[in-house]
């Protein structure tokens, strides 16, 4: 409860992550354009700390998102009006259907996002489509009420609609949008893998397509612009959060549990199961079990290592804040899980 970080996600929640993408310009701005965002103050977590406390109840900084969570890191995001826009508001529904289409204001991010929730879609797959939309010329960029026209297009339920609510690969198939940011046709989370290296490496070999929590490697002690340090950092990530999903517990109490990993799993499983003499890296090896599973699954549905790619145009066009394109080599992606398989 202690721990630095577990502080951290209870008194800003994953809005923190806007300012620190932001200094690795892995920020996820214009369709995956750019990685810095001019307004980013105005939706980073200081900003809805701030909102949240100045503009009172039912507003709250630090909510538990069921009974009995410790972490606290969920939100009631309210207006200035004293009614509720959403509940959450999160960091990566900040990126997408934020800064991803150019809009800097909390409050209109958050209106999106309760459309969005009330139609049972993700805000990042749905920030995705409105991002390829937009270069697609669907819609202005940094407009809400043009945003929330094709929002109310998938309600209605049209062709549009369904085109959009398919998801940004969809979306750059039906216009012939070349900059579609996805893997294995899931849209990703607002990390730009081209800053973040890694996370990249994740995002392409990772089973269920780009996401962040199958393996985030932005605090890995490596330069993240080096394409030769990124398959350790992202393989450990990877084996650990898969770990984290087995045995059900939130990644985001982690960071206490990192402190003595075998101790707290150990007991856990033990507790939960009866069982002893459990190996050490127990977490590892949970992990390392679940991937070759969920691997072969994806092998019999007929994935192949050409799907553990990012998009080509990832690895022409360089983010313009510090040139990089995605240069991990493809012996690496294919090679990743060797030892595991």
């Amino acid at each position: 409860m202690n721990h630095p970080q577990s502080v951290t996600y209870r008194d800003y929640g994953t809005a923190a992550m806007a300012q620190m993408t932001q200094r690795f310009a892995a920020l996820t701005v214009h369709n995956f354009s750019r990685g810095t965002f001019d307004n980013v103050e105005n939706i980073s977590g200081e900003t809805l700390r701030e909102f949240t406390l100045t503009r009172g109840k039912p507003s709250d900084p630090a909510h538990a998102c069921m009974a009995g969570c410790t972490i606290k890191c969920s939100n009631v995001f309210g207006g200035e009006d004293g009614k509720i826009i959403v509940s959450p508001l999160e960091y990566e529904t900040i990126g997408l259907m934020g800064t991803n289409i150019d809009i800097d204001s909390l409050d209109s991010i958050g209106r999106l996002n309760w459309h969005v929730n009330d139609l049972g879609l993700d805000s990042i797959e749905i920030g995705g489509s409105l991002g390829v939309a937009a270069e697609a010329g669907l819609m202005r960029w940094g407009s809400e009420e043009d945003a929330q026209k094709l929002i109310d297009e998938i309600r209605a339920g049209t062709e549009l609609g369904h085109i959009l609510g398919d998801g940004a690969v969809s979306v750059g198939k039906k216009y012939n949008i070349e900059r579609v940011p996805a893997v294995k046709g899931q849209t990703m989370s607002a990390y730009e893998p081209r800053s973040i290296k890694g996370t990249g490496v994740t995002f392409a070999t990772t089973p269920q397509g780009a996401d962040h929590t199958c393996g985030l490697t932005i605090r890995a002690q490596v330069n993240h612009l080096d394409p030769t340090q990124q398959k350790d950092a992202s393989l450990n990530a990877q084996l650990n959060m898969a770990g984290y999903d087995t045995i059900g517990a939130c990644i985001f109490a982690g960071f206490g549990y990192a402190a003595t990993p075998d101790g707290v799993v150990k007991r856990l499983l033990k507790a939960r199961y009866g069982w002893d003499d459990l190996p050490d890296n127990i977490l590892q090896a949970l992990g390392k079990e679940t991937i070759k599973l969920e691997r072969e699954f994806n092998k019999r549905a007929g994935f192949t290592a050409k799907d553990d790619r990012l998009p080509e145009w990832m690895t022409k066009e360089a983010i313009p804040e510090n040139g990089s394109v995605f240069d991990v080599s493809t012996e690496v992606l294919d090679h990743i899980f060797d030892g595991i398989e």
